[in-house]
């Protein structure tokens, strides 16, 4: 019969040895963790911010573009629509109203801002109006945006 000739100093050398290797393992674990949970951090920052720039790609194709009437009352009715949940500004200025414009979906004051409640104040179909938006004629469009870098209004200037 074989016995075991190995001492108990030579186990307990084994067995301190083996608790290190765990620990170290245990460490880089930890440590591997740690990085990914930071890369997961950094690739989900990159992500909201590439989300925050496309958020108002829907308007801004409207800056320095040459749109027609029908287009412009058809954003205005989709903006002032009761499900409609964007923060933004319709400003049409008609040949007729070249200065003050008429403001769809909320007030826009002019200088990077909106004030007041949201407007349900539709396009209006009456000829005559000064505010009349007809739907053949040429709009060119210019969004202003608030300190966040958030478009607030899409203005409409009659060519």
């Amino acid at each position: 019969m074989k016995t075991n000739n190995i001492t108990d100093v030579t186990k307990i050398i084994i067995f301190a040895g083996t608790v290190i290797i765990v620990c170290v393992l245990c460490a880089l674990g930890f440590k591997m963790a740690n990085e990914g949970k930071a890369a997961v951090n950094s690739g989900t920052s990159q992500f909201n911010d590439m989300a925050a720039d496309y958020q108002d790609v829907g308007l801004s194709i409207y800056d320095n573009a040459t749109v027609l009437g029908s287009e412009v009352t058809n954003l205005i009715k989709k903006m002032v629509a009761a499900g409609n949940t964007d923060y933004a500004s319709i400003s049409v200025k008609t040949l007729r109203n070249p200065t003050t414009g008429e403001c769809y979906s909320y007030e826009f004051n002019g200088t990077n801002a909106l004030s007041g409640s949201k407007l349900t104040v539709e396009p209006t179909t009456t000829k005559s109006s000064v505010d009349y938006i007809n739907p053949s004629a040429e709009f060119t469009g210019k969004i202003y945006k608030d300190t966040n870098n958030n478009i607030i209004c899409v203005e409409f200037t009659q060519k």
